[in-house]
């Protein structure tokens, strides 16, 4: 498979001819996948987009074509579920409270979760919008593939 660049080498009677570039052939080829890929990847395609008539439960229950792999590929997950783990089970073993808990009892957490509870509005609700612009694309793909 060759393709030609866009740069015109001047031929000897004035006319153009345009040169090969084997960088842009080898760069092409690594990107475009053949045919027998392509069909894999519709077919893919088309087994997620036939999940989205099942019902909620049996949908987060799929592992492919969800984010479930990378969440459990994830250490920061991980991390964080073990010392969560390990907090509680050493506050259960524990017979006094500790200094730090008694200074929280004196502060005025009110307005920390004031603001915390703001920007989780503005939060969802930035997430919430980008949700529906994406199903309205993916209900648009639907209804073009179909």
């Amino acid at each position: 498979m060759t393709t030609k660049c866009d740069v015109p080498s001047g031929g000897a009677d004035g006319a153009d001819a345009f040169v090969e570039s084997p960088k842009l052939v080898q760069v092409e080829a690594e990107t475009r996948p053949d045919f027998k890929e392509l069909k894999k990847i519709e077919k893919k395609r088309r087994e997620i987009l036939l999940r989205a008539e099942l019902p909620f439960w049996r949908i987060i229950m799929f592992w492919s074509g969800t984010c479930l792999k990378e969440i459990a590929a994830d250490s920061l997950v991980w991390l964080t579920i073990i010392i969560y783990v390990g907090i509680r089970i050493y506050a259960n073993h524990i017979d006094f409270v500790p200094d730090s808990v008694e200074m929280l009892s004196k502060t005025n957490i009110g307005i920390l979760g004031g603001f915390l509870s703001f920007f989780l509005v503005l939060f969802v609700n930035q997430t919430n919008g980008r949700f529906l612009e994406m199903y309205g694309f993916s209900k648009a793909c639907s209804g073009r593939i179909q």
